[in-house]
């Protein structure tokens, strides 16, 4: 019913003032009220006499089919919506970036309207790139009028990815059984992560270049404060999770899952190849090349070595012949 009276709205649009509709479009999809449990979920299955739940992580996906609708309303607004529409409701989108900064306790609600509000400005920049025929140039981004976002809402957009990452690594230390251990199931979070990500990464102008450097200098920084931390502190164990004195508990680092992401981001090829990108810069596979190397050096003597290994690797793949 609800799909029902968003499309009927959709349909009436041109008999509304626009500001309305968009309004309803953002309070009806869900998403500023998205919830840690999403309320569809909430029930749980028994099977076998045994109690069954999905990987929490799996919520942070739960409400896609609404993003996507809202995605394809707010695009088929008006022509020209990129331009007319998306200057109306970056304050919103600009509010659920943000929030991946606080300390709150709600994990799911900050990356599910992270995620909404990545996904909308993907979704408005493959528009334009479809609509500027530039898809079949492999060097092209999209026209600099654009998105016009100054400085601080430039980084506003990156550290609402870099947090998304990080709060990733802070959703898998709490899941339950051995999710933690499966790598299959990291990569195939990632993948759906970074899915819409890799479209700004691709077509906005710099924001590659952003992404990777945010990515190493994150790295360092978080790999010395962890050796230190170490230093002072190498015998300390955390019981109050396994609820066994002395036992480790399990937790990823978030060092971690940046040097996953920046591998799967380096080796996507839908929804935008990156290499392409790479490729066809100046400076890019140098100045990726080298940020790699600093990275794999911040890691070395640790148990990620083989990780920023693979990373260097792979970033000398994507320096042109």
């Amino acid at each position: 019913m609800a799909n029902y009276v968003m499309e009927v709205m959709h349909s009436l649009r041109k008999t509304i003032p626009m500001a309305m509709y968009l309004t309803f479009l953002v309070d009806s999809c869900g998403i500023k009220y998205a919830t840690c449990i999403p309320t569809s979920q909430q029930r749980r299955m028994v099977q076998d006499g045994e109690t069954a739940t999905d990987p929490v992580s799996e919520f942070v996906f739960s409400y896609d089919k609404a993003i996507g609708q809202l995605c394809r309303f707010l695009t088929n607004s008006c022509d020209q919506a990129s331009t007319k529409v998306l200057p109306m409701i970056l304050p919103i989108l600009q509010k659920w970036l943000s929030g991946t900064a606080a300390s709150t306790g709600d994990v799911i609600k900050q990356l599910v309207q992270a995620r909404a509000a990545i996904s909308i400005l993907a979704a408005f920049t493959w528009d334009e790139v479809l609509s500027c025929n530039s898809i079949q140039k492999e060097s092209d981004f999209i026209a600099p009028r654009f998105l016009k976002l100054d400085e601080k809402n430039d980084q506003l957009l990156i550290d609402g990815i870099m947090d998304q990452i990080e709060i990733s690594a802070k959703l898998w230390s709490m899941e339950r059984g051995d999710y933690i251990d499966d790598l299959m199931a990291q990569q195939q979070y990632l993948a759906r992560l970074l899915g819409p990500i890799t479209v700004l990464l691709r077509y906005r102008r710099g924001m590659f270049g952003h992404f990777a450097g945010a990515i190493c200098k994150r790295v360092v920084q978080q790999s010395q404060d962890t050796t230190q931390q170490e230093e002072v502190t190498p015998s300390v164990k955390d019981s109050s999770v396994t609820g066994q004195e002395g036992a480790p508990s399990k937790k990823i680092n978030a060092v971690e899952v940046h040097l996953k992401a920046l591998l799967q981001v380096l080796k996507s090829k839908e929804p935008a190849s990156i290499v392409d990108l790479i490729k066809s810069g100046d400076d890019l596979p140098s100045t990726l090349i080298s940020g790699t190397k600093v990275i794999q050096k911040a890691v070395s003597g640790g148990h990620l070595a083989h990780l920023g290994s693979k990373l260097l690797h792979q970033a000398k793949l994507c320096k042109p012949k």
